[in-house]
């Protein structure tokens, strides 16, 4: 039986949400650079950078353990300033049916993960969530 869940979560940002949401949409490629403490690269697999459809593959840290997610860009909505990402391969497939990103730049970054487990046992991506808001964290010290 699926396990559905869902975590949200708002970290503060100084530097503008517009500016947000550009580096998750449009300067996606950039995000290695400016975390380096928890990007280690970004490759484009498929499409343009920050085009809807477009498959990358992230290769980042998380727990100390190098980790890769192939992730194909769902959707960019720019009247809302949020991006949708759905895992489609890598160390989250590994443990969930399906995972998204909803990254959402408003006054404060909102983040949301989307996942179904493929059982029970499966823990809650609490450590994705934290993931996220410390990359916030970096981004926002980057744009300021």
């Amino acid at each position: 039986m699926p396990v559905f869940g869902r975590l949200e979560t708002e970290a503060a940002a100084k530097a503008p949400a517009h500016k947000f949401h550009e580096v998750n949409s449009k300067r996606i490629h950039e995000t290695a650079k400016i975390c380096p403490k928890y990007f280690q690269k970004i490759d484009l697999k498929e499409g343009e950078w920050g085009g809807e459809g477009s498959v990358t593959c992230w290769y980042f840290v998380i727990d100390g353990k190098a980790v890769m997610s192939r992730e194909i860009l769902e959707k960019v909505d720019n009247e809302n300033q949020s991006v949708t990402y759905n895992v489609i391969g890598g160390v989250l497939k590994e443990i969930y049916q399906s995972f998204k990103f909803i990254v959402q730049a408003i006054p404060k970054d909102k983040g949301t993960l989307i996942y179904e487990k493929l059982n029970v046992d499966v823990p809650d991506p609490n450590a994705m969530l934290q993931f996220g808001i410390d990359v916030t964290a970096e981004i926002d010290a980057f744009l300021i």
